[in-house]
């Protein structure tokens, strides 16, 4: 048995039967309303409807195929009457998905409904908007809408004013509201009208001037008065008027839109040209039609610009080098120009060929992707057809060709029947993108892979040994001592030695294999395919790259000897990606330079525990700085005939926080590759000449003191002249009383540009030292050249005085060499007492070691020997 409806369900029906709308004719206000809202909104389904509780009644609509519907198939009341807004964006994600006017059609997306309810709240009905694509309304779209709605149910209520039970009041608050109404509507037409881009006008059928806007009088001059005494006939020229009367007539008697190009001539005479579009209308009733003119001068011009670029292109295509073919699809045969033939190297002629032939004459590896861009061109996947492809020229050799067109002809049904297009010869531009490419990938000295080829390559590695569950090695190689070479022969020396190099370790692999240059004295190499993960094979080709190196090379007249250091990761084990494989196989080789150079290791578990040790070192050396763990020892220097202390040397320690005191040897090659060495230096200078002065002052003597500089604050020689000139002018000490110790070897590096900054170091007064003198292996010729002061015998010669002839005689020799040079001579690592007396027969100056002291704390150090 049915449910009765409630009371207040009968006061609703009550209500819209009172307004007398169901079953009713249709009636142009409510036409025009929903005409209006499907043109606001710009969708093609627009209805405006009312729900008497059983079924839902189309008093008006555009683009919808029903009058009615059942209330179970009503996409707007199926869930009741909306008494609200309601917007939905897209049909298909709600819970109406599988409404038949959405899952069938007319396949709604989009739905928009403004609720039509009285002043006490009774929803009668419906404003609708719909779309078959998913959108979202803008908020003056909104804003439009939803006054359409309040102007429908405002024409709902002007309909009760003709029942007798309205009384006069009710009436006239009424007829305000509808005022109100109709002139924020009128508002807002005015509004629309003048937004308009272009010139508009509403007229008759009979061409009486309705409505027009500000563009259109400012377009013609005219004013409103004038404008109004016109005929549309009039705005055109008499030649032109035919067209227009035509294109008028078209839109009254077939009822759709239609347009005309004339050109519109203004109050001056002046004639521009327009585009004229006519749509016909009704308004109470009676027939209009509303056009819209667009200024299209400058699309004419464009026009005429294109008909002569066009002129102008077919008078450079007949001489130029493009070839042009037309090519009929419903025959199959292609023309071609006289362009072609020359392309091809035959003799210059016209021809029509099957297509069939044509495609024969692709390389056999571009036919695939030429018949992809074909078929895509026809299918109409892609705009145009657009390919590059070798065919053979007249002279056997392959040649780049570069097509490219479009379908110019289709029949009804869609179907390609023509497509024209031009070719050119590109093997030129081919031939230079692949110089191109190769000289971005590869090592422009050597010819090798370069970084990017190398990782390329290894991904590439990796993602095969992933498929086919295999290994493979990757290896990093880092030349020995390559940096002394290269700086005392030249680069030209150094880069033709890294050219034998590439040479000697790309013979040691297989073709399948990959060496690379990664810059300066780095190569990396990837050996493929180990076998079962075992690295056997990688074992094998180190040790031949080892033993190749060891081999002199003749570069020029001169036989260099070289070595390699060898790091070794095997993927999986390894790492599984590049990053991984590539940091580990670093450390290894790192291991390897530890290990003594000239050897190849594998990376293991301990290596990276070392290198994170090295990195935890480095990062504490970066706090220790900041946060003053660094201290200074002292160790005297003694002189050899009567025992007095005449030097300090001022040398390093750390106070880690958790190891204790550290000797340089623990931490300063962590400084040296780090790049802290520098300020740390500079922190030497500082701190021991603060310290020097007040061992002067109480010794009330120019004790003298020496400092150790590295390789890195030697590299930059105006940073260290300016340490070395603010620490002695900070202290207040005689530069003379500062030694500065440099390495032999580090001396022999660029020797022209050591000799200038030493030299200005001189001229400040500040003496000079050559450290671990003895070991090096180049001229003697810089102690011309550069002003030293003394020289300091290395300790392996000293340990062994007495015991070892050779070295006593070494000994002998470097003294009497460095008196001739009137040079003071300092032995280090004196540890006996029968050390000292051999040297103080050879007549050795100074003499420093653990048989006078070692290094000291500077409290130690005052307590020993300033009094």
């Amino acid at each position: 048995m049915a449910a009765r409806p409630s009371a207040r369900e009968d006061e609703r029906l009550a209500r819209l039967a009172g307004y007398r709308i169901l079953g009713t004719p249709p009636e142009p206000v409510f036409d025009d309303l929903v005409r209006r809202a499907q043109e606001a909104l710009h969708a093609p389904m627009a209805w405006l409807s009312f729900h008497d509780g059983q079924r839902e009644w189309v008093k008006a609509g555009i683009g919808i195929g029903f009058k009615d519907l059942p209330g179970r198939r009503s996409l707007v009341f199926g869930a009741g009457l909306p008494t609200r807004f309601v917007e939905i964006e897209d049909a298909r994600e709600s819970p109406l998905a599988a409404h038949g006017l959405v899952a069938g059609d007319p396949r709604v997306r989009f739905l928009a409904v403004a609720p039509l309810s009285t002043n006490d709240g009774h929803a009668l009905g419906a404003l609708v908007v719909a779309d078959r694509v998913p959108r979202r309304l803008q908020p003056p779209e909104r804003t439009a809408f939803e006054n359409l709605a309040t102007l429908a149910m405002a024409r709902l209520e002007a309909r009760l004013g003709a029942g007798p039970e309205v009384d006069a009041l009710a009436a006239a608050h009424r007829t305000e509201e509808l005022e109100d109404l109709l002139a924020k509507e009128r508002e807002f037409t005015e509004a629309v009208i003048e937004s308009l881009p272009g010139a508009f006008l509403l007229f008759s059928a009979e061409g009486e001037m309705l409505r027009w806007n500000a563009r259109l009088q400012a377009a013609t001059g005219y004013s409103s008065l004038e404008i109004a005494a016109l005929n549309p006939r009039d705005l055109v020229a008499p030649a032109d008027r035919a067209a227009l009367e035509r294109a008028i007539r078209e839109a009254l008697e077939s009822g759709r839109e239609s347009s005309v190009e004339v050109p519109m001539i203004d109050k001056a005479g002046t004639a521009r040209p327009y585009a004229f579009g006519f749509r016909p209308v009704r308004i109470a009733g009676e027939a209009c039609v509303l056009a819209t003119g667009r200024d299209i001068t400058e699309r004419k011009r464009a026009e005429e610009r294109t008909l002569r670029d066009k002129e102008r292109l077919d008078l450079a295509l007949t001489g130029s080098r493009l070839a042009l073919w037309d090519w009929d699809l419903a025959t199959n045969r292609i023309f071609f120009s006289e362009g072609w033939a020359r392309l091809l190297g035959e003799p210059t002629r016209e021809t029509t060929l099957p297509a069939e032939q044509i495609r024969a004459w692709n390389h056999p590896e571009d036919r695939a992707i030429f018949e992809a861009a074909i078929a895509n061109a026809v299918q109409g996947v892609s705009e145009a057809f657009e390919c590059e492809y070798r065919v053979r020229h007249a002279s056997g050799d392959w040649i780049w060709i570069h097509s490219r067109g479009k379908v110019t002809q289709r029949g009804p049904d869609g179907r390609a029947l023509r497509m024209t297009g031009t070719s050119t010869n590109v093997t030129k531009r081919k031939e230079a993108e692949e110089r191109a490419e190769y000289l971005a990938t590869r090592d422009a000295l050597t010819g090798l892979p370069n970084r990017v080829l190398l990782h390329d390559r290894l991904e590439q590695a990796i993602a095969g040994a992933a498929r086919g569950r295999s290994s493979f090695a990757f290896m990093f190689i880092d030349l020995d001592r390559f940096k002394t070479i290269n700086d005392s022969l030249g680069h030209d020396v150094g880069d033709e030695l890294l050219k034998r190099v590439a040479a000697r370790l790309t013979a040691c692999v297989r073709a399948s294999d990959t060496v690379a240059r990664l810059g300066g004295d780095e190569f990396a190499v990837i050996v493929e395919s180990l076998r079962d993960g075992e690295d056997e094979g990688a074992r094998q080709v180190a040790e031949k790259m080892i033993l190749a190196m060891a081999s002199p090379m003749l570069v020029g007249n001169q036989h260099l000897n070289t070595s390699c250091s060898i790091g070794i990761g095997v993927y999986p084990a390894d790492g599984k990606d590049s990053a991984t494989l590539m940091k580990h196989a670093d450390v290894a080789m790192y291991y390897a330079k530890e290990k003594g150079r000239n050897n190849f290791q594998f990376f293991s578990a301990e290596m990276n525990q070392r290198a994170q040790e090295r990195l935890s070192i480095e990062n504490y050396l970066r706090l220790a700085l900041r946060r003053g763990e660094l201290q200074l020892h002292y160790q005297p220097r003694i002189r050899v005939d009567d025992g007095t202390v005449v030097a300090v040397e001022a040398l390093i320690r750390w106070m880690h926080p958790r190891r204790g005191l550290l000797a340089p040897g623990k931490f300063i090659d962590v400084a040296e590759d780090s790049g802290l060495i520098v300020p740390m230096g500079e922190w030497v200078l500082e701190k021991s000449c603060q310290q020097l002065r007040e061992w002067q002052r109480r010794l009330g003597r120019p004790l003298k003191l020496s400092v150790n500089l590295s390789v890195s604050q030697v590299s930059d020689g105006e940073r260290l002249y300016r340490a070395v000139a603010g620490a002695v002018s900070r202290a207040g000490i005689d530069p003379a009383t500062l030694e500065l110790e440099l390495t032999e070897s580090l001396l022999m590096q660029n020797v022209a540009e050591k000799a200038a900054l030493l030299n200005r170091l001189g001229e400040l007064g500040v003496g000079l030292a050559i450290d671990d003198f003895g070991t090096g292996y180049s001229s003697l010729s810089y102690l011309k050249k550069l002003p030293v002061d003394a020289i300091k015998i290395d300790s392996s010669f000293v340990s062994d005085i007495g015991r070892d002839p050779n070295d006593e005689a070494i000994i002998r020799a470097i003294i009497a060499m460095a008196h001739s040079l009137r040079l003071s001579v300092v032995a280090e690592g004196v540890e006996t007492e029968s050390q000292l007396a051999v040297l103080a027969g050879l007549g050795c100056d100074e003499y420093q070691g653990f048989f006078a002291s070692p290094a000291l704390p500077p409290a130690e150090f005052e307590r020993r020997y300033v009094k």
